[in-house]
């Protein structure tokens, strides 16, 4: 009995006899019709010849060729839009922090959660900007 590795041997050689015997060009266009047929590729050229024409291809129109035109003398007179007061001045300035509104103090675990934080979101700030009006930021809670 062979033993499994002279039995590859001669399953190779085998293989290789049966190969040498068609040439290459055959065996790529054998390879080209599998895909060709398994891809449906023949089918849908015959479908689109039938279906599709051709595009006809067609000129433009021409166009009768214009002049320039004349340079002319004008004048236009800027009118500014009026204010509509709906911005803020820069900078803006907190007058001083004791204004300041906070919500109520959260604990908060750290990630590893070995410790804890208290802490307090600001609710509001109210600052003023360069035109001395008065300026209100208020924040949501984001830490509940």
């Amino acid at each position: 009995m062979a033993t499994l590795a002279q039995q590859r041997a001669a399953i190779a050689a085998g293989m290789r006899a049966s190969r040498q015997a068609t040439s290459e060009a055959s065996r790529r266009a054998t390879g080209e019709a599998i895909v060709s047929r398994r891809t449906g590729r023949d089918e849908v050229d015959d479908l689109n010849a039938v279906i599709s024409q051709p595009r006809q291809r067609t000129s433009l129109r021409s166009v009768e060729p214009r002049g320039s035109v004349p340079a002319l003398v004008g004048r236009g007179n800027y009118a500014a839009p009026p204010a509509t007061g709906g911005g803020i001045a820069s900078p803006l300035v907190e007058p001083t922090a004791s204004t300041r509104e906070y919500y109520d103090p959260v604990l908060l675990p750290t990630t590893d959660g070995l410790a804890w934080v208290r802490w307090r979101s600001v609710k509001k700030f109210v600052m003023q900007d360069a035109n001395d009006d008065e300026v209100i930021l208020e924040f949501a809670n984001g830490v509940s």
